[in-house]
């Protein structure tokens, strides 16, 4: 199980290793409750906003955190501060979460977080749904700045799935914004399928016995405000 968050430097456009450096260290002493940073990334101004998540063994969401580093210095373990509810502060052990897992909000083991204009807009599993249902579908938040508050869950997008014998054991998962991709006001979203189940029902044959089921997709979502 990761323990600490690291930093990989890659040379351009050979993508050559030159070094990966240990950015943000062990959060707790329980794996289970520690924090990885790098869930997603956006760099605005003069930072880099870099969110992270913990992962209860026991919730069926998990609590995003947020770190913020100066521009370009990620490798840089110093530099790096933490939200701790009110104000940043050096010791990662000491932060807070900015969104809270709770009753039907939090977040999934994946999630992405974009600008558009003036706000914040994090998308990711709908952690609140019921049973598998969840699993099929994605949710969004909204903020005026990284560190929130955070407003949502709002809505659910239930993307296209492979047919299947049995799709209620098809889920969507890891949904990745790229904005570079914009086009016409619409955002392209990627995510992720897989097969799971049932219990009991190791997923190797039926992965690797159909390989629709377990290859990205993508859609293009239009931002708009919230209801």
């Amino acid at each position: 199980m990761p323990r600490a968050t690291e930093v990989a430097t890659l040379s351009l456009p050979g993508l050559r290793l030159e070094s990966i450096r240990e950015a943000v260290g062990r959060t707790a002493a329980d794996p289970g409750d520690r924090v990885l940073y790098g869930a997603a990334a956006v760099r605005h101004g003069d930072w880099t906003y870099v969110f992270g998540g913990d992962d209860p063994p026991s919730a069926p969401g998990s609590s995003a955190w947020l770190a913020r580093v100066p521009a370009g210095r990620l490798a840089d373990r110093d530099s790096w501060r933490f939200r701790d509810g009110g104000r940043w502060q050096r010791r990662p052990e000491r932060a807070r979460p900015v969104l809270r897992a709770a009753g039907r909000r939090g977040v999934g083991s994946a999630f992405t977080v974009v600008r558009d204009g003036p706000a914040w807009v994090l998308f990711t599993m709908d952690t609140g749904g019921d049973g598998s249902a969840g699993m099929r579908s994605l949710t969004s938040y909204w903020a005026c700045s990284p560190q929130g508050p955070w407003h949502g869950p709002h809505g659910h997008l239930t993307p296209p799935r492979p047919p299947a014998p049995d799709p209620r054991h098809v889920v969507v998962y890891n949904p990745q914004a790229h904005p570079e991709f914009t086009t016409d006001g619409r955002l392209l979203l990627s995510y992720d399928i897989n097969w799971l189940g049932p219990p009991g029902v190791p997923p190797d044959s039926r992965l690797n016995g159909d390989v629709v089921l377990y290859r990205p997709r993508f859609l293009r979502v239009r931002l708009g405000p919230a209801a």
